[in-house]
C-alpha cells in the first residue's frame, strides 16, 4: 500500500500527490448512514497484523441502536434527501450569504490601519429566495482580474488542490447559500455563531457546518484571520500570510480579539443594518472552531464573555499553541463541544489526550466526540476541493499505525455525526431546548464509527 503524507487544511497541496431541530429529525436524519455503514460491514476492527484497512464486526448492540434509530424516523425532515456537504437533510430554512468587512479601531494591524476582517455571515432566509445561488468568486467581493489571479496562487486558494482555480470552484461549489438574499422574519431574533478557521486556511471551506447550522435558525459569522488565512481581502486588496502578522504568538493574540470584533460587529449589525435588525442576537452566542480556531475557541472561553452561552472545539490545536497551558488546564465554565479524530497526525496523540483532557476536566458542561475513521481535515469541507485531500478524506496515513494508510469513514458520515451533535448540543445551550438535551444522553451512531461522552 502506498504511503501518503499527511498535511493539514493550511499545507499546499501541491506538496503532495495522491429554529429547533428536533432529536427524532436527527436520528432519521442518521439512520440511512448508520444502516449503510452495517450493510457494507465498514468500521474499525484492529487486527494482528494491521495489513488490511478497518472493518466493521457488527454487534448485537448496534443491531438494536440501529432498529431504535429506524423506529424514530418520523420527523417530515426525514422525508428530505441528506446533503452531500452537510451529511444530513437540509434544516428547515433557505440559507442566505453576505460578505462584510468588521474593523477594530482600537487595533493597529502594523500597518498604521485598523485591524480588518472580511467576514463571510451565513443567515436563515425568506422562502422563494429569488437571489443567485453563491459562487465562489462571491467570496471574492468585486473579484477583479487582480483579485482572482491572486486567490489562483499556489499559497492562496490555487494551492487547496491541483488544478484548483476560482473559476473551476465557480463550477462545482456545491454550497446551498444564495447571495444577498433576503434575511428571513422572526417574532426574536437568531442565537449567533462564530467560527474560527485552521491555520493557513479560507473562511468559506467549511460550509458543511455554517450552512447546516444557518438552515437551523442561527446567524453564522466566519471571519478570514489575516496573518493565519491563506488568502483575505482589505477593502479589496488582497492579504496573505507572511511578516508579523503570521508570527505565532501574535497569531494566537490576534484570532482571539478578532472573536470578539466579529461579535462586536455582529451586534452592531442587530441595530445599525435593515438585513440583521432584530434578527440576530449576539448577547446570546456560541463560539466555533477547528484546529488554530478550535484553540481560539478554548482560550476566548477563558476571557468570560457573558455573551457566549456554549463552544464546540473541533480538534483543537490547544497542546501546540501557547505552551500547551490549555490542554493541561483551564478556568472557564462555559459549556464546551469537544472533539477530535483519532487518526488526526496533525495535532497528533498528544493534541487528541490534550482535547480529551480539556473536555473531561471542564468545569462546566462538556461532551466529547470522536470519529475514528476521522483525522484532522473531517472537520473542513476540502473534500469539494480534492476527494484525495488526505487526512480524514479519502486514503489517509494513519496515526494509530504508523507507515500505514487507512480508508476514512465517508465524509458525509463523518459530517453527519459531526452536524447532529453540534447542532443539538447548540440547541441545548442557546435556545434551550429540552429534546435536544436529552438527545445528547446517548450515542446515535455506530459506538466502534463514533465515540460520544459526557460530562
Amino acid at each position: 500500500m502506498r504511503r501518503q503524507r499527511q498535511r493539514g487544511e493550511g499545507a499546499s497541496a501541491r506538496q503532495i500527490r495522491a429554529a429547533k431541530s428536533p432529536p427524532r429529525a436527527l436520528e432519521a436524519a442518521t439512520a440511512p448512514r448508520l444502516a449503510s455503514g452495517l450493510a457494507r460491514g465498514t468500521g474499525p476492527r484492529r487486527t494482528a497484523s494491521h495489513s488490511r484497512p478497518y472493518r466493521l464486526a457488527p454487534v448485537l448492540s448496534s443491531m438494536r441502536l440501529l432498529r431504535r434509530v429506524m423506529s424514530s424516523m418520523l420527523s417530515s425532515s426525514a422525508t428530505k434527501a441528506p446533503s452531500r456537504v452537510t451529511g444530513l437533510p437540509p434544516g428547515p430554512y433557505p440559507i442566505g450569504v453576505t460578505t462584510v468587512q468588521f474593523e477594530d479601531e482600537s487595533r493597529d494591524d502594523g500597518n498604521g490601519q485598523p485591524r480588518k476582517l472580511q467576514t463571510e455571515i451565513w443567515y436563515p432566509a425568506a422562502d422563494g429566495c429569488s437571489a443567485p445561488r453563491n459562487k465562489y468568486s462571491n467570496y471574492l467581493g468585486a473579484a477583479t482580474p487582480e483579485v482572482v489571479a491572486a486567490a489562483n496562487g499556489p499559497k492562496a486558494i490555487g494551492g487547496y488542490a491541483e488544478g484548483v482555480t476560482v473559476a473551476t470552484l465557480d463550477a462545482s461549489w456545491p454550497n446551498a447559500a444564495c447571495r444577498d438574499a433576503t434575511p428571513r422574519a422572526t417574532d426574536a431574533p437568531w442565537p449567533a455563531v462564530v467560527f474560527s478557521h485552521g491555520s493557513g486556511a479560507y473562511r468559506a471551506s467549511y460550509i458543511y457546518w455554517t450552512e447546516y447550522l444557518a438552515s437551523h435558525g442561527y446567524v453564522v459569522a466566519a471571519c478570514d484571520h489575516p496573518g493565519s488565512a491563506r488568502f483575505t481581502l482589505h477593502d479589496g486588496v488582497p492579504v496573505t500570510p507572511g511578516g508579523a502578522r503570521s508570527e505565532r504568538a501574535r497569531m494566537e493574540r490576534d484570532r482571539v480579539a478578532d472573536v470578539g470584533t466579529v461579535l462586536d460587529g455582529l451586534e452592531k449589525l442587530s441595530t445599525t443594518d435593515s438585513r440583521f435588525a432584530g434578527r440576530v442576537d449576539a448577547s446570546n452566542a456560541a463560539v466555533t472552531g477547528m484546529s488554530f480556531g478550535g484553540y481560539t475557541t478554548c482560550a476566548y472561553l477563558e476571557k468570560g464573555d457573558a455573551r457566549v452561552k456554549a463552544a464546540v472545539s473541533k480538534c483543537p490545536s490547544i497542546a501546540m499553541s501557547d505552551g500547551g497551558r490549555l490542554a493541561a488546564a483551564h478556568a472557564a465554565t462555559t459549556p464546551c463541544l469537544v472533539m477530535t479524530g483519532r487518526e488526526d497526525t496533525v495535532i497528533g496523540d498528544a493534541g487528541n489526550a490534550g482535547a480529551k483532557n480539556y473536555a473531561a476536566t471542564h468545569k462546566g458542561s462538556a461532551a466529547y466526540l470522536e470519529i475514528v475513521r476521522g483525522g484532522h481535515v473531517s472537520f473542513t469541507s476540502c473534500e469539494h476541493y480534492t476527494p484525495t485531500y488526505g487526512n480524514g478524506i479519502g486514503p489517509s496515513s494513519s496515526l494509530t499505525r504508523p507507515g500505514e494508510t487507512y480508508e476514512p469513514l465517508p465524509i458525509e458520515e463523518q459530517h453527519a455525526a459531526i452536524n447532529s451533535y453540534g447542532l443539538a448540543f447548540l440547541n441545548a445551550h442557546l435556545k434551550g431546548d429540552a429534546e435536544s438535551k436529552a438527545y445528547l444522553g446517548k450515542n446515535h451512531f455506530d459506538p466502534g464509527e463514533v465515540v460520544w461522552e459526557c460530562f
